[in-house]
């Protein structure tokens, strides 16, 4: 997501190497107050030898944050397009919050969000939140205003509606459609050198927001610059 927000590359440059260009992958840990614990670098391998390490670094950090205070809002990705992008890098599907009125929106959400934080449903699924004129990547919909369950296609590119609830749906409508959503999405794992082969025999490319700074993109080899699903 580095690239798909002015605001965002600007945070994340202020954490970053003091005017060298913004790369495409950014890590850093930060207090619930936004101070940086360890300094920016390109990927978590520069402080920690393995995942088992990652772990228990993180453990150790959250273990001076405790809090007794639940998480009241939704992890939203910015907009529909990059989330059904972001969905399917993580082999996640989507729900996402829709409604040309800000205030049910937000409503909606705050009826979402105690599941989306639940120890069992955390991180099992991402989120967005937008009006009917940003559903252009989804195909499926019959409503604007409710919620949307999304399975994300290999590359990103599109999400189709497998699910829909109107804004009155109840906790227990949520959370069993979300269990059937989970159940149903069956993503292709391929590696990376083949989903970019396949994805360039299909000629799907990614447009980001912002111009891609890193030095390193496009790899070896030449060609345009490709992001398939966020890798």
């Amino acid at each position: 997501m580095t690239y798909e927000s002015a605001k965002e590359a600007q945070v994340l440059q202020s954490f970053w190497r003091p005017g060298a260009a913004l790369e495409n992958t950014l890590f850093v840990i930060l207090d619930p107050s936004g101070r940086p614990l360890t300094r920016g670098m390109r990927s978590p391998g520069w402080l920690y030898y393995d995942a088992q390490a990652m772990a228990a670094g993180l453990n150790q950090v959250a273990a001076q944050y405790k809090s007794n205070l639940s998480p009241q809002s939704l992890p939203t990705v910015a907009t529909v397009r990059l989330a059904v992008n972001v969905a399917a890098c993580d082999k996640k599907p989507l729900l996402v919050v829709v409604s040309d009125y800000q205030q049910e929106r937000r409503a909606m959400e705050a009826k979402l969000a105690p599941l989306s934080w639940r120890s069992d449903l955390i991180g099992e699924m991402t989120y967005s939140s937008g009006g009917s004129r940003d559903l252009s990547t989804l195909q499926g919909q019959t409503i604007n205003r409710g919620y949307l369950f999304v399975l994300p296609n290999e590359f990103g590119s599109q999400g189709t509606v497998v699910a829909q609830l109107y804004p009155t749906a109840s906790a227990a409508d949520l959370e069993r459609t979300m269990l059937w959503t989970m159940s149903k999405y069956n993503p292709q794992h391929l590696d990376h050198r083949e989903h970019i082969r396949q994805g360039r025999a299909q000629g799907i490319t990614w447009q980001s927001a912002l111009p891609v700074s890193d030095p390193h993109n496009p790899p070896a080899g030449g060609g345009p610059p490709v992001r398939f699903n966020g890798r």
